[in-house]
């Protein structure tokens, strides 16, 4: 019988059909291989010696699972003199139990199935499904090209994972959105390996946004001198919102019990972009500014620090507008928006570079950190740190959406 089939559906090749047997839910189909030569020399002055029988997965053929069966030999040459153990070649590794064609299949399906969906598809063990795509992962990210990287971002998450809570630090290339490194902890140890990997490739940064971290300045000033710091608007924006819920925390704790409950359940009221909310709710907020004078002060002070970045037109307007806003600032004698002042100042080389780089941003870092919160929450969580750090370099190619 032609063993045609197998050769265009599954890429097994070198090998005849012997009989068919039929077990429950399974179709199972014995080969032979056609000829016989040493893996070491090629000669074909062979002698056999068989030891056990071994069945291949190899998909499903309608409802039922397709296994194909072959004996494997040790084989000894009379050529070389090399006694070896045969070769399956239509197996990703020796030990596998499914086909190379399944496994591609299997990659296929993971893409628009869970792990669990796919194995009981195939009736596999869920670790096949998963040792099967992290192989794959392993041989795609195995080298990271950093050579014609210019722009990067990078950012540290806080996740939790199996009861257990740490941080990650993340750098993505800005221009194409693809992982480049993903590193244990946060600060500048974990970047460490990162900047080994950057002298190697000789890579050519020319500018990186990331947070007001110390550590990370630190960092760059050694690794990339360079290269421009940006310092991404939300950060900042993010750090003045900061200040704004702490200084209506000091005001709720003066207040009597009556004028508590004004502010009670009002925190995002205060935290939300003003063009974002309802009248009713502005109508509320200009109240409640006017009632409480010092967070008044404090949530104008934000919305200002907020136009910045929509009325200046170029780095020497922002420069003179955020100098202008931390004067302001200390005016008011708040130490709130002294302590954000004196931020803005010290660090107003990576603010303003946000004008002279065009804009850069690094909101899609934020939005990248909430799709590795999705992939944890569709896995309920990463015990395999490998395999965990392998699905994060794939992310950018990831469907992020619920997988039933």
């Amino acid at each position: 019988m032609s063993t045609s089939l197998l050769n265009y559906t599954h890429g097994i090749f070198g090998f005849q059909h012997q009989s068919y047997k039929y077990e429950k839910q399974k179709v199972i189909q014995r080969i032979r291989r056609k000829k016989y030569s040493c893996m070491n020399c090629s000669s074909n002055k062979v002698s056999l010696s068989p030891i056990r029988s071994r069945r291949i997965h190899c998909g499903n053929i309608g409802r039922k699972i397709f296994y194909v069966e072959l004996k494997i030999n040790r084989i000894y040459c009379q050529n070389c003199k090399a006694l070896l153990l045969e070769k399956i070649p239509f197996l990703s590794y020796p030990k596998s139990r499914i086909s190379s064609s399944l496994e591609r299949t299997i990659i296929e399906l993971r893409s628009e199935m869970s792990i669990t969906g796919v194995a009981e598809y195939f009736k596999l063990d869920w670790r096949t499904v998963k040792e099967c795509e992290k192989r794959y992962l392993k041989k795609k990210f195995k080298t990271v090209k950093l050579k014609n990287v210019s722009v990067i971002g990078m950012d540290e998450i806080y996740i939790k994972s199996q009861g257990k809570e740490k941080y990650i630090t993340i750098v993505r290339d800005l221009k194409s959105g693809a992982v480049l490194y993903v590193g244990d902890g946060k600060g500048a140890d974990s970047l460490e390996p990162f900047g080994k990997k950057l002298r190697h490739s000789k890579a050519k940064i020319t500018a990186i946004a990331m947070d007001m971290s110390k550590a990370y300045i630190s960092w760059v000033n050694k690794n990339l001198p360079d290269a421009m710091i940006v310092f991404d608007h939300f950060h900042v924006i993010k750090l003045m919102n900061d200040k704004v819920d702490k200084v209506r925390r000091r005001v709720s704790a003066e207040l009597d019990e009556q004028q508590r409950k004004l502010l009670k359940n009002q925190r995002f009221l205060f935290l939300r972009n003003v063009e974002n909310l309802e009248p009713d709710a502005k109508l509320l907020l200009d109240n409640l500014r006017k009632i409480f004078k010092e967070l008044g002060n404090v949530s104008m002070m934000k919305e200002a620090l907020r136009s910045i970045y929509h009325m200046a037109e170029n780095d020497f307007q922002a420069e003179a507008a955020f100098k202008n806003w931390c004067s302001i600032a200390k005016q008011t004698e708040m130490k709130e928006l002294i302590e954000m002042a004196k931020t803005i100042k010290n660090n107003l080389f990576g603010i303003i570079a946000y004008w002279k780089t065009g804009a850069l941003s690094n909101a899609g870092m934020e939005g990248f950190n909430n799709k590795v919160r999705w992939l944890i929450r569709q896995a309920y969580g990463f015990k395999d740190k490998e395999y965990f750090t392998l699905k994060i370099y794939n992310l950018p190619n990831t469907k992020v959406e619920p997988v039933l």
